[in-house]
């Protein structure tokens, strides 16, 4: 090198060195070939530490703008932005020249960053202006929850904000340099090809919801918004991301729809899931020309534990019954709650109709061992109605509606048993429906009245009481039983008035008797449990009334069926307590029908027990059903409880009672139940012949 050259390259040297403007150089493999002061503070690396480094490792957030794609061609001037040591976001003006020799070809790049800072600090009012956007700008990427991130058309990260550290967990020095890989899972690595391909073509891509990384292992579910990079002459150099966690949103859509679809308590489907899970099934049934089956489970008696444990015992109880059902399942059949103490079963893929009564027969022995409460056990079944698909019908609705009227059929004929579905059973529901409105529109048009069948004293036969018996004149069904329109009562929820109209008129009845005679007869009347069980106590206002119209309460006798006592429900014996303690008595109707004995009696205080007249019928011939009676009687006696025989019919069932020393009697033998006219009659002429002919006592 001549002297004139060497000096040159020494005012080239000082020039550089002392330049205010960051200035390096870069080979074509990307490598720090210079680094001046100016860059060293721009940038806080030592020139120690940039000489030789991959420009890409040493300012991965820049290499984008600053490095180009090639060391060859023209040179580029663009605005963009650094951070200096301390942190803070500095405009800039880059410029990009290649180094070229004669002789030598492309040497690399050289690199000039001007800061605009100053400029903008010391000059006109649009500076002024463009200078305090940029803050506004830095204040808006480093606040943001959103994460911001900037990366090469490569992928490599050459932006972090704070944002993005809350979102991913990584810091800006963990990520700065990599690539966006690092934050997405392996299956969804397609949709980074996929979006860097459209930035690439200048395209955007907005509102993308993906899944990514989190440091911790997670994963994040984002929106994202992504955004090409351009350099000053207007070529795609990079590519910007807004990355928004929609994670609660979502999960809160997942709570949604689960709130939407299963049932809170138990977990399981609900009545729409169910009802979109069959429709499912029978399209695939259709296909298939398969059969399925539809079970409705009704739990027996779920009210009483309510009643008598208190809901949170109910709600135990419904959990673990709905463990036990789904235990008893197949892995493909479906159990849902459809609400209350109602369940349904899908069973798909059945070979004949049978099986269904198979897994119902398994429902019903996951039910038997009884459950625990508090070293309580309590005992459930349940009533299970059955329909298939096809030959009970092809919608989901119909179906679901078949199974439910076999499941009443369960309920009517005794409960915890299984019925498949019958078409007669459609004609029944229907004539109860139209039965029921019929029983509205009887309470107010004066359909209904009262019976009395009287009661006498064992041994001389005195008249001293008459149960009320409640009727119905049909205008086009004639006289209906209380069998068939009691039932329609309870479920409509008519058993309120219909039972608060009986104990009026009977206490206007007694009221009447009190008048015409000198010893007035008891009157009872039956009271169905669901009256004294209902939220409503129609009960409460029955002293009242009986003062009201001056009838001593004694003279009434509320009747309960044996189902009452065996009901440990607080509700029912707090009533029935409270209207002894009013004055009125109890009697316990049909005793020995089903499984009560005398040690229930110790529930609830009664006046009285009424042996049913299938233990009475044919007594002086079965020693087995006279033994039980005298039993009975012994027993109810030693409590303090007068017995009442019904059913009697002849001379020497009378005297069977007699002779056990049963109290009272009740039965065809004495008179059938009669009007209100013929009833006084009969009390008249029976209290006459009693006066004048006492039989032997």
């Amino acid at each position: 090198m001549d002297a004139p050259t060497a000096a040159c390259a020494c005012l080239f040297e000082a020039i550089v060195l002392s330049h205010d403007d960051a200035m390096f150089s870069i080979t074509p493999q990307g490598l720090v070939s210079s680094w001046n002061p100016a860059a060293a503070r721009l940038f806080g690396v030592p020139q120690a530490q940039a000489l030789g480094q991959p420009l890409q490792r040493l300012l991965p957030q820049y290499c984008g703008t600053l490095a180009g794609d090639a060391p060859h061609g023209g040179g580029l001037s663009a605005q963009s932005f650094v951070r200096d040591p301390d942190g803070r976001l500095l405009p800039v003006l880059v410029t990009r020249s290649s180094i070229r020799d004669p002789a030598l070809g492309a040497l690399g790049w050289l690199l000039t960053v001007h800061p605009l800072q100053r400029t903008l600090v010391a000059g006109s009012g649009s500076a002024t202006r463009a200078h305090q956007m940029m803050n506004v700008y830095e204040s808006l990427v480093e606040c943001s929850d959103d994460a911001i991130i900037t990366k090469t058309l490569n992928g490599v990260v050459t932006s972090w904000n704070p944002g993005a550290q809350r979102v991913f967990g990584y810091s800006a020095a963990e990520m700065i340099g990599e690539s966006i890989t690092k934050l997405i899972p392996e299956e969804r690595l397609h949709e980074e090809e996929m979006i860097l391909q459209r930035i690439s073509m200048g395209q955007r891509v907005e509102h993308f919801e993906t899944v990514r990384l989190h440091k911790d292992g997670g994963r994040v579910d984002v929106s994202v918004t992504i955004s090409p990079l351009r350099d000053a002459g207007g070529r795609v150099v990079g590519a910007s991301k807004i990355a928004r966690d929609i994670g609660e949103r979502i999960h809160a859509a997942q709570a949604i729809w689960r709130q939407a679809h299963h049932d809170a308590l138990t977990g399981l489907p609900n009545r729409k899931a169910f009802g979109d899970h069959l429709q499912r099934a029978i399209d695939a049934a259709e296909q298939a020309a398969a059969q399925l089956a539809v079970l409705y489970v009704d739990l027996d008696h779920f009210k009483a534990v309510n009643d008598s444990l208190g809901h949170a015992a109910g709600d135990e109880l419904l959990v673990a019954v709905a463990q036990r059902m789904r235990s008893a399942l197949r892995a493909s059949d479906l159990l849902a709650r459809l609400g209350g103490d109602e369940f349904t079963v899908l069973l798909p893929g059945l070979e004949q109709p049978a099986d269904a009564l198979t897994v119902a027969a398994k429902l019903h022995r996951a039910l038997q061992p009884p459950f625990e409460h508090a070293e309580h056990p309590i005992h459930a079944s349940a009533s299970i109605g059955i329909a298939h698909y096809p030959r009970d019908g092809r919608d989901g609705m119909l179906l679901l509606r078949h199974a439910d009227l076999a499941m009443y059929e369960a309920k009517r004929n005794g409960r915890n048993r299984s019925v498949g579905y019958e078409a007669a059973m459609d004609q029944r529901a229907r004539g109860r429906l139209l039965l029921a409105g019929d029983l509205r529109r009887a309470l107010h048009q004066g359909e209904l009245f009262l019976l009395y069948q009287p009661v006498v004293r064992n041994g001389d036969r005195a008249p001293v009481k008459f149960e009320a018996l409640v009727r119905w004149r049909h205008p086009r069904l004639g006289i209906v039983g209380p069998d068939r329109f009691i039932p329609l009562a309870e479920e409509s929820g008519l058993i309120l008035d219909l039972g608060d109209w009986v104990f009026r008129r009977a206490a206007a009845q007694a009221r009447r008797w009190r008048e015409q005679c000198a010893e007035p007869p008891q009157v009872s009347f039956n009271v169905s449990p669901l009256q004294l069980s209902s939220d409503v106590d129609s009960t409460a206002q029955w002293p009242a009334h009986l003062q009201a119209i001056g009838l001593p309460p004694g003279c009434m006798v509320v009747e309960v069926t044996e189902t009452v006592i065996l009901d440990d429900s607080p509700r029912i014996a707090a009533r029935l307590s409270e209207l002894r303690r009013q004055g009125l008595q109890v009697a316990v109707d049909d005793f020995g029908t089903g499984q009560s004995n005398l040690a229930s009696l110790s529930r609830i205080d009664v006046d009285y027990l009424k042996i049913d007249q299938s233990l009475i019928r044919k007594l002086p011939a079965d020693e087995r059903k006279l033994a039980i009676c005298e039993a009975v009687v012994a027993m109810a006696h030693r409590l303090g409880i007068q017995v009442i025989a019904e059913g009697i019919e002849t001379d020497e069932e009378q005297r069977k009672v007699q002779d056990i020393d049963c109290d009272f009697a009740q039965g065809y033998l004495y008179a059938q139940p009669l009007s209100e006219a013929d009833a006084t009659r009969w009390l008249l002429d029976a209290t006459a012949r009693w006066r004048a002919e006492p039989p032997a006592r």
